[in-house]
Formats: structure tokens, C-alpha cells, sequence
């Protein structure tokens, strides 16, 4: 009698917790961070779902941005997509079919703070003037700067403000490095040329794009002057043509002096390099800018609990404390202003000062709204620089070439 009772209470225990499990409500969250941004994501993830007893989160990683934008747009066409996740240009694959459940969130009853985040932010993650992501994973350029070379080279180990102090700085490097018979040292070069290049055109007054994105502006007077600053560092010997790719690799090996890089390569530098660096803002020109990149938070079309589970789980992510973790402990910029302040972060510019630069040129950067032929424009930047480095197009040239082929785009997909 008393092996029956067992079994029975045993059964309905069972039962009962089989029970709960199925009560949970289960969403499918995409994501395409790799490395340590990849594991710290699979940390939170673990840490909501033992949080609370409602939502499961099946984090499932779908490869880099390239693979994972392929993934999504196939999913799009076969109506096979997750409940959401973390997508490159999560607005091209929302508001352009349009999902702007985002939006709708956000102005529910359970939105978000919104005056806590950039204003630049939410531009970011726009399409067709509606938000129809989140920004999580964002990342600036910034400079880096050997300051061992500059202090072997008789300069001062600090950072050059403006345009015309980094030529200055990278002459009397270049005329260093010949004295030395350093065959191999550069000083300066860019990684992700184009992204550098937007921010450029900005710094000179310039615009990408007109205010409704139906026209590059790449020809225009200011961001002609921009250009021919980038190819008149290459003809003073003061950064090499075509070799941006190799940017990062050849600034960690100690012969280069500055690189110009994404905020998102902090760690890696920090963890690699054997020197003392540091990190600054980008020097100016007619004022200060940066542009920001990186992936968003988005929500797909699914059962209205679905996306309630979804958006539980989004604005988690966002909780103050938890973006602060995020940063802290994968280097990108943090979104909320508030987090600035919070002491994580100032312990981390306490331990590792080259953070804060970073962080605190947040209110320089100047975003555009997602529009289609964003990708066609990244692609013919990169042709525009390596046509005008190895002199196949004067600036001019080059840049209305670029026009041309965009009004050839735009019209293609409007």
C-alpha cells in the first residue's frame, strides 16, 4: 500500500512538473554574435530563463552577419522565421516588409524609457521614419594610438584633435620611421574603410544621403574635400593603399601609430598587444563626428503570447543593469545614457581607461536611417577608395560615379 502512495505521489510530481514546463511559454531568439560577445549573450540568456517561470528562450546561433542576414531573408520568403533576435540591419528585415511591432511596444503600456537612450540610436534603428528595432550591440570608431612609437619618435604620447594635427603627427612619424630604416612601419591606417570614410564626409560638413534617402550627396562640395583628404594620407606616404584589412593586425604587431577601428576591438587589442595604448575620439575637422554600427534587437510576426514572451525578454536585455553588464563585459558602447554613470562603468574606466573615449564620444555620433540601398552604397564606398588610392579616378570623378550608381539603385528598387 504504502509502495503505491509512493508511486502515485511520485507520478503526480512528475506530472506536475511536466506540467510547468509545458506551461512556458517557448520563443526561438536568433542571434549572430560569435567570440565573447557570443558567449556572454548565451550567459544572459540563461540567466532570464532562470529568472522567471513563463518564458523559455531558445537561443539558437545562426552564424556571422552575412550568414544570418541570408538566413532571415530566406526565412522571410518561406514565412519560417523565429519569434526574434539579434540581426544586422534589423530594419531592412522589419520595417521594409512592414513589422513595426517594435514600435508598438515601445509605446505600450510596457515601453521603454526612451529619453534614456540616444536620440542617435533610435535613428539608427529606424526604417521609413518608424523604429522598427532595438539597439543593443552598437559599436563607434574610434582611435587607437601607440603611445610607445610616438614616445620613441620624440612626440608627446597623446592624441591628435584635429585633421591637421594627425598629418602633422604622422609626417614627423614617417620621417622618423625613414631615419630608423623601419621598411615596415605605416602611420596611420583604417580598418572598415568605408565605415571610417562616412564619418570623414560628416566631420567635413558633409552629407551621405539627402533628408527622404532618394539621392547620395557623395558629390557635393564637402564630401569631395573629404576624399581627397583620405587619398592626399596615401600620396604623403603617411597610410598605405589597399591594405585596410590588414589595419588591426599590423597596429597589434607595433608598426603602425594609429588605427582607425571600431570600439568593438578594444578587447582584442587590450588582451594582444605588448605596448601601451590608448584610445581617443576621432580628430575633427569642421566639427566632431562618428558614425555607429553594429546589429539590434528585433521581434518577428507570431502569436500575440509569443510576442508578449518576445518583448519580456528584449526589454530584460535592456534593464539598466543588464546593459551594463553587456558592456562591461563585451566592450560595446553602452545605449542607455544612464549606464554611463553606473558604477560598472566607472570601475572599467578605473581598471581600463582606453574604455572611455569610446563611451564618452556617444554624443558626437550622427546615424541615418536604414533605407534599402544602404548595403549598395557600403559596397560602392569601398570601390570609390580603392579607385581613388590607386589613382584609376580623381575624387570628383569617383564620387559622381558613385551618385550615378546609387540614382541607378534607388530607382531599380522604388
Amino acid at each position: 500500500m504504502k509502495k503505491a502512495a509512493v508511486l502515485v505521489l511520485a507520478l503526480a510530481l512528475l506530472l506536475a512538473g511536466v506540467s510547468t514546463a509545458l506551461a512556458k511559454t517557448t520563443i526561438t531568439f536568433w542571434y549572430s554574435l560569435g567570440g565573447n560577445a557570443g558567449r556572454v549573450f548565451q550567459e544572459m540568456v540563461a540567466e532570464f530563463n532562470a529568472s522567471q517561470d513563463e518564458i523559455f528562450v531558445d537561443a539558437v546561433y545562426t552564424g556571422g552577419y552575412g550568414e544570418t542576414a541570408q538566413k532571415v531573408t530566406a526565412s522571410l520568403a518561406a514565412n519560417t522565421l523565429p519569434d526574434g533576435g539579434v540581426i544586422p540591419a534589423a530594419p531592412l528585415f522589419t520595417g521594409r516588409v512592414g513589422n513595426y511591432l517594435i514600435d508598438e511596444y515601445l509605446r505600450g503600456p510596457k515601453g521603454l524609457d526612451m529619453d534614456d537612450f540616444y536620440e542617435e540610436f533610435w535613428n539608427y534603428n529606424k526604417y521609413d521614419g518608424c523604429i522598427a528595432s532595438l539597439p543593443f550591440n552598437n559599436s563607434t570608431p574610434v582611435l587607437f594610438y601607440n603611445k610607445d612609437i610616438l614616445r620613441q619618435a620624440g612626440l608627446e604620447p597623446k592624441a591628435p584633435e584635429t585633421w591637421d594635427e594627425l598629418v602633422e603627427m604622422a609626417i614627423h612619424l614617417r620621417d622618423w620611421a625613414a631615419q630608423e630604416r623601419l621598411r615596415n612601419f605605416v602611420p596611420i591606417n583604417m580598418r572598415n574603410q568605408d565605415w571610417m570614410l562616412k564619418g570623414f564626409i560628416l566631420q567635413n560638413g558633409g552629407q551621405l544621403m539627402n533628408e527622404d534617402y532618394s539621392a547620395a550627396l557623395i558629390n557635393e562640395p564637402e564630401a569631395v574635400e573629404a576624399i581627397e583628404f583620405w587619398v592626399s594620407l596615401v600620396d604623403q606616404g603617411l597610410m598605405p593603399a589597399g591594405l585596410h584589412d590588414r589595419a588591426r593586425d599590423h597596429f597589434i604587431a607595433g608598426n603602425q601609430a594609429f588605427l582607425f577601428d571600431s570600439t568593438a576591438g578594444i578587447g582584442t587589442i587590450a588582451q594582444t598587444v605588448e605596448f601601451d595604448f590608448d584610445t581617443a575620439m576621432l580628430p575633427g575637422n569642421k566639427q566632431r563626428a562618428v558614425t555607429l554600427g553594429g546589429a539590434a534587437l528585433t521581434m518577428f510576426p507570431s502569436t500575440p503570447e509569443r510576442q508578449d514572451a518576445t518583448w519580456e525578454f528584449l526589454t530584460w536585455l535592456l534593464q539598466p543593469e543588464n546593459v551594463a553588464k553587456w558592456t562591461v563585459q563585451t566592450g560595446y558602447v553602452p545605449v542607455r545614457k544612464s549606464v554611463l554613470e553606473s558604477p560598472e562603468i566607472q570601475q572599467l574606466f578605473e581598471e581600463q581607461p582606453y574604455y572611455r573615449a569610446a563611451f564618452e564620444q556617444l554624443e558626437y555620433v550622427v546615424s541615418m536611417e536604414h533605407f534599402w540601398e544602404l548595403g549598395a552604397l557600403d559596397e560602392y564606398l569601398v570601390n570609390l577608395i580603392s579607385q581613388v588610392e590607386y589613382k584609376a579616378q580623381t575624387p570628383q570623378e569617383a564620387a559622381d560615379e558613385l551618385v550615378r550608381l546609387m540614382a541607378e539603385e534607388i530607382e531599380r528598387n522604388r
